[in-house]
């Protein structure tokens, strides 16, 4: 027995309308893919543990640490002027006779001789505060590198997690819109819907497609700069810890700055170290005086030889040097206007940056929360432009569309909340602690003190005479 043709149609109709169920259904599913993707596996990796691996790899902090310990051995070297240098010689010769007639004579002497400053015009003093004050700002440096290398690490795990969202909700958008299409395409099939629907989702579909592929393009950028911040290709990474604690004004976190940040401290360094520079040029002018001694034995070929030691004391006064020393002294005054522009311009800089980082992160929480009703709006809509379509009062383009909303909103929510983070750790380095310290990582951090006990035989001596804390305390 024959069916009969309206029955046959009514049942195409009803599997139509249970296929724009079923792609309802799966669009949904967006949004539990969105709070899936926030619960990783237990053996994903976690932010601190990113920011360790940053920290144990990166060969920047190896450059700056080099350049430290070189930094550290400028205040041997300015404490060696001011110590005794001792040095052996020994010097022959052969002498002819008169007219050549006889044998030659050989002669030898043996010697040591030993020179002390003990009075320079405060030269060698005046160096070696330069050279603390050098030391100082080549730690400040290493703090600043440090700060780079933990928020690049930020940036790029923010950047992998976002942008592996993006690639979910990308795919996903692409098997509901397969569905959609395959729908539209049963509807024309028995005449509810046009040609024209099935062609505008024969288009979106290809959109999506086109968008699935720049993300997974993003995502492979992402994953490179991931692996030149912290040396590893990322695999499954944890949800991000709570935010850190931040000050609640903008005001509390510059005052923060202004002591902490390793730039301006950097600065204030190089100021004190160039105007003690300045006083070693202005100690050119003054006289010196040396302590001097000599042990010499002198042997001759007759066998007979002889000893002889002396002592005395060197007074050296510069009379005239062709203007070199009027000429350093200036070169020096130049140097200390630099670099207080110098400190003046960091101090800018941070003020600048420290702004723009609590404005992105202002920016990025109402984003978030913005973000989150526009989802609530947007699914809300999707379901009545489904049911609607369903209905036969809405079309195909209205139901893409209620899609891509939908999609849109889900997608700035993870873009926000990516920012947030990054903005959050981007204050504590305008703020100068960005550290690993300041973060509690389990990682024994590089300790400066160790190198420079070292090579001067001592503890670095933390206190600053009178001058350098003038210096520092003006600015």
């Amino acid at each position: 027995m024959l069916e009969h043709p309206i029955y046959s149609e009514m049942s195409l109709l009803k599997e139509n309308r249970m296929r724009l169920v079923q792609t309802y259904l799966t669009s949904l599913s967006a949004l539990a893919l969105t709070a899936a993707l926030s619960a990783a596996p237990v053996s994903a990796e976690t932010l601190s543990e990113t920011l360790i691996k940053a920290y144990e790899y990166h060969p920047s902090l190896n450059i700056a640490r080099a350049q430290l310990r070189a930094t550290d051995e400028g205040v041997a070297q300015a404490r060696s002027g001011g110590r005794p240098r001792v040095s052996g010689r020994v010097q022959g010769s052969i002498q002819s006779a008169d007219n050549f007639d006889g044998p030659p004579t050989d002669t030898s002497s043996f010697g040591v001789d030993g020179q002390w400053r003990i009075f320079d015009g405060g030269n060698v003093s005046a160096q070696v505060s330069s050279a603390r004050a050098s030391v100082d700002s080549a730690r400040a440096n290493l703090v600043t590198t440090e700060q780079g290398i933990l928020i690049d690490a930020v940036t790029s795990y923010g950047d992998v997690r976002r942008d592996t969202q993006f690639v979910a909700l990308a795919r996903n958008n692409v098997r509901v819109i397969s569905r959609q299409l395959s729908a539209a395409r049963d509807r024309f099939e028995v005449g509810e819907v046009t040609r024209t629907d099935v062609a505008q989702a024969s288009a979106r579909l290809a959109s999506a497609q086109s968008n699935l592929v720049a993300n997974q393009g993003a995502l492979e950028r992402s994953r490179q700069a991931y692996i030149a911040a912290v040396g590893d290709a990322p695999g499954e990474l944890a949800p991000p810890p709570p935010l850190p604690d931040l000050p609640d004004t903008l005001e509390e976190s510059e005052v923060s700055a202004m002591r902490m940040h390793p730039s301006i401290i950097g600065a204030q360094a190089t100021v004190a170290a160039a105007e003690f520079s300045l006083d070693a040029a202005k100690a050119g002018y003054s006289p010196t005086v040396d302590l001097t001694g000599t042990v010499e034995q002198n042997a001759s070929a007759l066998d007979r030889s002889e000893n002889v030691a002396s002592a005395g004391v060197l007074l050296e006064v510069p009379l005239y040097n062709g203007g070199a020393l009027s000429s350093g002294v200036r070169s020096a005054i130049a140097t200390v206007d630099q670099r207080k522009g110098e400190l003046q311009d960091a101090a800018r800089v941070v003020r600048q940056n420290l702004a723009s980082a609590w404005s992105n992160f202002e920016v990025a929480a109402a984003s978030i929360t913005a973000s989150r009703q526009e989802i609530r709006a947007a699914r809300i809509a999707f379901e009545g432009v489904s049911e609607e379509a369903r209905l036969g009062s809405r079309t195909t383009l209205d139901v893409l569309d209620a899609e891509q909303d939908l999609l849109d909103a889900q997608s700035n929510l993870v873009s926000a909340e990516r920012d947030q983070y990054v903005a959050a750790y981007s204050l504590l380095q305008a703020m100068g602690l960005l550290t690993v310290d300041h973060l509690g990582l389990d990682v024994d951090s590089y300790d400066p003190e160790a190198n420079f006990n070292a090579v001067q035989g001592g503890p670095y001596d933390a206190k600053r005479n009178e001058t350098i804390n003038r210096i520092l305390g003006r600015f």
